[in-house]
């Protein structure tokens, strides 16, 4: 499936994905925020402050008391965001040396016919670059293209793969 080939809804449901991890991280910021403003209050509110917050915040000192349990782990998150593989991903393809437009086309239309599983994740690069060399792909400098692939580190790799499979447009391209 190539780009043009992608279903609008398609693309659709990954920008919705993106956005809503957006909205997720600013969500949890905001709870913090809130959760260091409240133990704030509590503090400053002296003996009693507890009591004070909850009732100028018309809740339940127990709403307030889950407040600063939330605000002593603030900024420190006890787990991994969920989108970190994709930001992974993208930091890579940064340091990814650029391709022209056809070469990616062509690792793309590679790929695409290619089975890439498990096994692919000892040296992602090395098994692409000896697909590319195996390829006839007309016009494109298979052996240069190759010796390009081999120079990506894995996880660089692995992130052009994935760029490739979701046909994105994060691809480095040099004209």
């Amino acid at each position: 499936m190539t780009q043009q080939d992608t279903p609008d809804w398609l693309r659709g449901v990954h920008d919705a994905d993106r956005e809503l991890g957006k909205l997720h991280r600013a969500a949890e910021e905001i709870a913090d925020r809130r959760a260091l403003d409240i133990q704030l209050g509590v503090k400053t509110s002296g003996k009693g402050g507890r009591d004070t917050v909850a009732a100028l915040l018309g809740t339940r000192v127990g709403a307030v008391d889950k407040a600063i349990a939330r605000a002593k782990t603030a900024g420190r998150p006890g787990y991994l965001p969920y989108d970190l593989l994709e930001r992974i991903l993208e930091l890579e393809l940064a340091d990814v040396t650029p391709l022209t437009t056809g070469q990616w086309r062509a690792l793309g239309w590679l790929i695409r016919g290619t089975v890439v599983d498990v096994t692919w994740l000892a040296d992602p690069a090395g098994l692409l670059a000896g697909e590319v060399e195996d390829a006839d792909l007309n016009g494109i400098d298979t052996t240069a293209l190759a010796a390009a692939v081999r120079s990506w580190s894995r996880v660089q790799a692995i992130a052009v793969l994935e760029a490739l499979r979701q046909e994105s447009d994060v691809l480095p391209t040099a004209e």
